[in-house]
């Protein structure tokens, strides 16, 4: 995670410490102090425990085949800052957001002065800046990605024109409910009256949840679809997780296509899909690979894509407010596994005394230690954790490959 120094970024982080506040009311009385910026774009709004960032970038890709500007609103960010925010892949550069950041923090000093606005998060602060972005490049269409959850995310103020909702798993159940069906249900909360929402793999997670959505899809008029199942492409993204993504935003692009009036053209449509990239996502790094399995689902996904014979070391870290037992748990049923565990610079990250009770792993204070050992040349070696674990390993090997 590179450290850039503006004080935009700064100031906007400086709201961290008002944590996730659940709620509309302070986003939309922002965004109407800024005329109404999301009203003026064609969007489409995209939610889930996973999958979601990666399902975006393959919508976005294949859109840009057919000329399309395409925003993108995406979070959290792996190498800088700007990333969360951007068009045609391009990053939105200091200088455009030293400008709205210009515009935006006047009304938040004066909101703070209102007890029923103040406080207004840094979450919230990124979303009005992203749709004052896309508004101000006149982008053809936005992929708007959720924070958390759907109902009250801050980025549920808008009308899109399709909504996605990519997975169900646990995760953030302090906020989001204890059970799959609440999690189902706050998330259901993007789906929009009148408006198609393409509906990921759920069945064969949890029936439940998935009649939570059919229930507000239905009683919304929400037409639902599916992905085609079974179909196989041709992607620089590796991990069957990645074919379901594809294949949601395939069916998500069908959609658009004839509600912006585009041929569906397979050349197209297959080289988009080649194109994206998305960091951390089983990416293959220096002989490493990264995949920022920073929940319980995304590592019951892992899991499952290692197999085979080979040796595979791993080397994990996340959070202290993630399931992170069971995490190493599941990580344990590789076979012919080598599991080390690390701590990392980030706040309430794991440390050795959280894990002292979990027998057959090796604990490593400095990770740089494991990046850095000499390593077998048959033996797979994979990193993987918190996204905030993958952004520092990253910048480390991708610094490390350009000294050498």
């Amino acid at each position: 995670m590179r450290k850039v120094s503006n004080a935009s970024i700064d100031w906007i982080h400086s709201r961290l410490k008002f944590g996730i506040k659940p709620g509309l009311s302070r986003i939309i009385y922002l965004l109407e102090q800024l005329d109404n910026p999301q009203n003026k774009i064609k969007t489409v709004h995209v939610a889930g425990t996973n999958g979601k960032g990666s399902t975006v970038t393959f919508l976005s890709n294949v859109l840009q085949q057919y000329g399309l500007q395409v925003g993108t609103f995406t979070s959290p960010f792996i190498e800088i800052f700007n990333e969360r925010i951007a068009v045609n892949g391009r990053y939105i550069s200091d200088e455009d957001l030293n400008r709205i950041v210009d515009v935006i923090k006047p009304l938040v000093l004066k909101m703070d002065e209102n007890p029923d606005l103040v406080n207004i998060t840094e979450f919230e602060i990124l979303t009005a800046i992203g749709y004052y972005y896309f508004a101000d490049q006149a982008v053809d269409i936005a992929l708007i990605e959720v924070g958390l959850g759907g109902l009250y995310d801050s980025t549920n103020v808008i009308t899109p024109l399709v909504s996605a909702i990519t997975t169900i798993g646990y995760d953030h159940q302090d906020i989001l409910g204890d059970t799959l069906a609440k999690i189902a249900s706050e998330k259901a909360g993007i789906i929009k009256p009148n408006v198609p929402v393409v509906v990921g793999n759920i069945m064969g997670v949890s029936e439940e949840a998935y009649e939570v959505i059919v229930a507000v899809a239905h009683e919304k008029n929400a037409p639902i679809y599916h992905p085609e199942t079974g179909r196989t492409f041709d992607l620089n993204l590796h991990g069957q997780y990645q074919q379901d993504n594809a294949a949601l935003a395939l069916k998500i692009f069908e959609i658009l296509a004839e509600k912006l009036g585009l041929i569906l053209e397979s050349e197209k449509i297959k080289k988009g899909l080649k194109q994206a990239f998305w960091p951390a996502r089983m990416e293959d790094l220096n002989g490493f690979i990264l995949d920022g399995a920073h929940n319980l689902p995304a590592i019951k996904r892992l899991v499952a894509e290692f197999n085979g014979s080979k040796k595979v070391h791993i080397l994990f870290s996340a959070l202290q407010r993630k399931d992170f037992h069971e995490m190493i748990t599941l990580l344990k049923t590789i076979p012919n596994v080598s599991l080390t565990l690390t701590t990392f610079d980030y706040p309430k990250t794991i440390v050795a005394a959280d894990v002292a009770d979990i027998s057959d792993v090796t604990w490593l204070e400095d990770w740089r230690e494991f990046v850095t050992a000499p390593r077998h040349a048959d033996d797979i070696y994979l990193l993987t954790g918190s996204l905030y674990f993958m952004s520092q390993v990253r910048e480390f090997l991708l610094t490390s490959n350009k000294s050498n």
